[in-house]
């Protein structure tokens, strides 16, 4: 039988790099063609490669949490076919989009059903060193569910400093910790690893490279809550996410330098400014292993329907870590929203390449000066942060300016998205 080595293939674009997650096979196991072989968390998202032949597993190239370069050998495996072996090209990755029927090996050679468990799921398990396939999931179709694999846990240490895997860390609505709080982390050393690493790289890159101007306020929010309640008496489900999107989209149009890139700066080289065509919108998602940013694709040119149901899908799909690969590339410009956990300001940090990001905060009742008079008004805090290498003071205001206004009085921005769904010529 002839042996094929399985290398990391580029499941993104330029990738470079992956962490391997965790191990679905062992040394000696058998499998099946496109069987998944491990998790690997890339920039972009998590992917399971899927084996390239069937046969037998013969050593393992790396441990979980290594870092691997594009084309070095993941895995050794044994193709079962007789003859000549196949043409050495990996597998297309699969994305944890969906959940694939994959199969790990019975003793008797014949694939049994994998246990049927998130992402999320199966680094808690291996992290607390719990096997999934002794376990019997209490969710829907058998399912295995965080609290199944802490219920399976054993106790802990009662001395020494534990050395944490990926899984430690927890933010919002996870069940690791003891009351899933956000911020939570059990005492002890933790290697930086999965989500949390790639976005320490981005961080550090946007903080290094960026000289960031942010600018910061807020806006009467009365106008934009009436127009949600129209909305839904009218029949029309939409959200205050959705909006906001829309009328940043309609800012990217009206001001296209905020919907541009920098390539190739330096200090030998004045680089190249690209404008992009389409406004893709990533949405800053807060998820248990870290934010996730799912791109919502042609901003601008959805109807207020179709823009609101791909907000609730993408921020769903990225929190159960089910987003796909090609959802999370080619976003020219991002939003935050921790006023989903009732922050009020905040300066946001660029994601590179855009040129600039958005966030608002929560929505409350807060002094606010009408007609020359304090009142309690429903007030929307923002912050806008700028590469102030392409953008000055004056475009940041102006398309912060555009965009508030919109939010504020937002009839011309529902005239437009229940038109037609066609936006207008920029500066409309």
């Amino acid at each position: 039988m002839a042996k094929v080595e399985f290398v990391l293939p580029d499941v993104g674009e330029g990738l470079e790099e992956g962490e391997i997650v965790s191990w679905l096979v062992a040394p000696g196991d058998t499998v099946a063609r496109d069987q998944p072989l491990v998790e690997v968390q890339t920039d972009k998202a998590l992917v399971e490669l899927p084996s390239p032949v069937a046969g037998q597993i013969v050593s393992l190239a790396f441990a979980a949490g290594d870092i691997v370069k594009v084309g070095q050998i993941l895995v050794v495996l044994e193709d079962s076919r007789s003859g000549d072996p196949a043409p050495h090209s990996p597998p297309p990755a699969t994305s944890l989009a969906t959940d694939p029927p994959s199969a790990s090996a019975s003793p008797g050679g014949a694939p049994a059903a994998r246990p049927k468990a998130a992402p999320a799921v199966r680094k808690l398990a291996l992290d607390r060193g719990v096997d999934l396939a002794t376990i019997t999931g209490s969710g829907p179709g058998g399912r295995i569910l965080a609290t199944d694999v802490e219920a399976a846990a054993a106790p802990a240490p009662a001395t020494g400093v534990p050395d944490h895997g990926i899984g430690a860390v927890r933010n919002a609505g996870s069940a690791a910790g003891p009351s899933g709080e956000i911020g939570w982390m059990e005492p002890g050393r933790h290697p930086l690893r999965g989500i949390r690493r790639v976005t320490a790289e981005a961080m550090a890159r946007s903080w290094s490279e960026i000289p960031h101007l942010t600018t910061l306020d807020e806006i009467d929010a009365a106008g934009l809550l009436a127009a949600r309640r129209r909305l839904a008496d009218a029949g029309i489900d939409t959200t205050i996410g959705a909006l906001l999107v829309a009328a940043v989209a309609r800012g990217l149009r009206r001001y296209p330098v905020f919907n541009a890139s920098l390539e190739g700066t330096s200090e030998d080289s004045g680089g190249t400014i690209v404008v992009h065509p389409d406004c893709n919108i990533g949405l800053a998602v807060a998820t248990a292993d870290g934010l996730v940013v799912p791109v919502i694709r042609q901003a601008d040119r959805r109807p207020l329907a179709d823009l609101a149901a791909e907000v609730r899908r993408l921020t769903t799909a990225a929190r159960n870590r089910r987003v796909g690969v090609a959802e999370l590339r080619g976003g020219t410009f991002t939003i935050s929203n921790w006023g989903a956990i009732g922050g009020r300001y905040a300066t946001p940090l660029i994601r590179p390449p855009e040129v600039g990001i958005m966030g608002f905060g929560a929505i409350e009742q807060r002094p606010f000066v009408i007609d020359g008079e304090v009142k309690a008004r429903p007030t929307l805090p923002w912050s806008l942060s700028a590469d102030h290498r392409l953008i000055d003071g004056d475009v940041s205001t102006a398309f912060s300016e555009y965009v508030t206004g919109l939010l504020a009085d937002p009839i011309t921005l529902l005239a437009e998205l229940l038109a037609d769904g066609t936006p207008g010529a920029p500066g409309s």
